[in-house]
C-alpha cells in the first residue's frame, strides 16, 4: 500500500507524486476552484491531471485529509453514482475500462488510488461523486476493495443501494466484512471462483448471506478479484453485474 502523508498542495503542485501513485502517466485537466471546508484536517478538493489510463472526459482530484489525501477519478453524468473500490496495490487504473463501461450506460462513476486508511478513501470516494451530482451511490470492489465496500456498507449516510464484492475476505483492516457483522439490509452481489488461492471461496461466501442464497455467485476456476471479469465467466458476470445495478437503482 503506497504511503501518502505530503500535503495537499505537494499533492498538486508536484504532479508527477500522481503518475506514481496510478503507474501510468497523465493529461492536462480543466482547472478547478478549490471548495472550502470548515474542518482544517480535511483539503479542500483540488483538481489535478487527468490520468494517461483514463479517457480526457473523466476528471480527476485529491480529495479527504491533508494528512491522508485520496486521489479520486470520474466519469460520466447523471444522479446514479458507482463507486469501484480496487484491489490492494492497485487504483483507478484497474477499473479503466469498467469505468468507461458504465459511464456509456448513464451512470456517474468514481475509483480512487488507496490512502493510509482504505475507509477514508471509500468515504471521500463517496463525497466526490455526490458532491458532482450523485443522488444514489452504489459500491462495487474487488479483492479488499471488495472488503471494504461490504465491511462499510452500513457505515454510509445515505446507505448504498447496492453492494458488489468480488472475492471479498472476511476482514479488512479490522473492519468485518461478514453479513453477520454488518447491519446492511440492501441489494447485494458476492462473486467468488471455486478455487481462488488468492482467498477461499468459503471466505467470501460469508460476506453473503446465509438466509439468502442469490446473494452468492461461486465461479468455476480461480480468477481474483477483476480478473474475474477478463476469464471466460466474465460475460456472464458482467451480465449479472448490471442486471443487479439496473434493479439496484430501481431500473
Amino acid at each position: 500500500m503506497s504511503s501518502r502523508r505530503s500535503p495537499i498542495a505537494e499533492l498538486v503542485v508536484v504532479l508527477p507524486v500522481l503518475a506514481a501513485l496510478s503507474g501510468c502517466g497523465a493529461s492536462a485537466a480543466p482547472e478547478a476552484s478549490a471548495t472550502a471546508s470548515p474542518d482544517p484536517t480535511e483539503a479542500a478538493v483540488r483538481a489535478v491531471d487527468t490520468p494517461d489510463c483514463l479517457p480526457g472526459a473523466a476528471r480527476a482530484v485529491v480529495a479527504g485529509s491533508e494528512a491522508d489525501p485520496t486521489i479520486v477519478v470520474t466519469i460520466g453524468e447523471g444522479s446514479r453514482g458507482i463507486v469501484f473500490a480496487p484491489q490492494l496495490g492497485a487504483t483507478f487504473c484497474q477499473w479503466a475500462d469498467q469505468l468507461v463501461r458504465y459511464a456509456d450506460q448513464g451512470y456517474r462513476v468514481a475509483s480512487f488510488a488507496w490512502g493510509e486508511d482504505g475507509g477514508a478513501s471509500l468515504e471521500a470516494t463517496v463525497g466526490v461523486l455526490r458532491g458532482e451530482g450523485a443522488e444514489d451511490v452504489a459500491l462495487v470492489g474487488a479483492s479488499k476493495g471488495a472488503g471494504v465496500v461490504a465491511a462499510l456498507a452500513d457505515d454510509l449516510r445515505p446507505a448504498p443501494v447496492g453492494v458488489i464484492a468480488l472475492s471479498p475476505g472476511v476482514e479488512v483492516e479490522g473492519h468485518d466484512a461478514t453479513s453477520a457483522g454488518s447491519a446492511y439490509t440492501g441489494p447485494l452481489l458476492v462473486v467468488a471462483s471455486e478455487t481462488d488461492g488468492s482467498i477461499r471461496a468459503s471466505e467470501s461466501q460469508q460476506v453473503a448471506r446465509a438466509d439468502d442464497p442469490a446473494t452468492y455467485v461461486q465461479l468455476p476456476g480461480s480468477a481474483h478479484g477483476v480478473a474475474i471479469l477478463l476469464a471466460g465467466t466474465g460475460p456472464q458476470v458482467l451480465d449479472q453485474m448490471d442486471g443487479f445495478l439496473a434493479a439496484a437503482f430501481g431500473g
